[in-house]
């Protein structure tokens, strides 16, 4: 893991795992830890962020695109869209064939200019192995593989913690074992072995609790504190402000204030 952490991507193997659920409500209780974040919705195609938060963005990241030879990091924030929590988002393209146009190159500049303003930025960053899930994860100095304990969700975490090895990426992995609890042929203690994870982070299975949220764009850590799926969140939020080797200085002083067969 990086001594400074400062991007964090989520990503998942398989649709369906909550990787968006966590990281709209992962980057919340970032920010209520008195930090500027801003959540990038990296599922170029079909993001789902802004219905998770209730937002109907006039800006997306084709606009950023298409204005990116004039951004600086003071004007790349009109771009973005301020959630009730503080969080700013930059939403994924309206349309899914605008999803070919963003490439490596963009997303590093872009990052470039927000790590200037943030003091996080995470991403989430869609699920399966293409360029753009591939550029996501080499830009961040934290990548959280998202899966539950279900049998077909574990292969393809596994498939894709080997690719994340291939790719010499594995130093900044960590395991986010999403609905621990959850009956499965699988035991949870042998989830760590199975998927070559050094470090793992379980989020209890709390489905009525999380479908609600995501229902009503209505983020856990806001509607829901006090129960067990938010606490968690708010846990995970404050070991990654704790990783940190020393605290760069704050940014708020401007206005945006055992292996499987299959």
């Amino acid at each position: 893991m990086a001594d400074m952490i400062q991007i964090i991507t989520l990503c998942s193997g398989k649709g369906g795992v909550g990787k968006t659920f966590l990281a709209v409500n992962l980057a919340i209780a970032l920010s209520k830890k008195n930090k500027d974040v801003v959540l990038i919705d990296g599922d170029l195609q079909f993001g789902d962020v802004g219905m998770a938060m209730d937002l109907q963005p006039t800006l997306t990241m084709k606009d950023l695109l298409d204005e990116q030879d004039r951004l600086d990091s003071h004007n790349i924030t009109n771009y973005l869209v301020e959630h009730k929590s503080g969080v700013y988002v930059l939403s994924a393209p309206e349309r899914p064939e605008y999803a070919e146009l963003i490439d490596g190159e963009f997303i590093k500049n872009t990052l470039n200019l927000l790590k200037e303003r943030f003091d996080y930025i995470v991403i989430d960053g869609g699920h399966g192995i293409d360029d753009s899930a591939i550029d996501f994860m080499d830009v961040a100095d934290q990548i959280l593989a998202v899966t539950t304990p279900e049998v077909a969700s574990l292969k393809n975490t596994k498939r894709l913690i080997e690719t994340i090895h291939q790719l010499q990426m594995n130093e900044k992995l960590d395991v986010l074992l999403n609905r621990h609890g959850l009956d499965s042929l699988i035991k949870a203690e042998e989830i760590p072995g199975m998927l070559r994870a050094d470090k793992l982070h379980d989020i209890p299975n709390n489905n009525k609790v999380a479908m609600q949220s995501l229902n009503l764009g209505d983020p856990a850590v806001i509607s829901h504190s006090k129960s067990d799926l938010a606490k968690k969140i708010f846990k995970l939020a404050q070991s990654i402000v704790d990783d940190q080797v020393e605290s760069k200085p704050s940014k708020k002083k401007h206005s945006l204030i055992s292996r499987m067969f299959f």
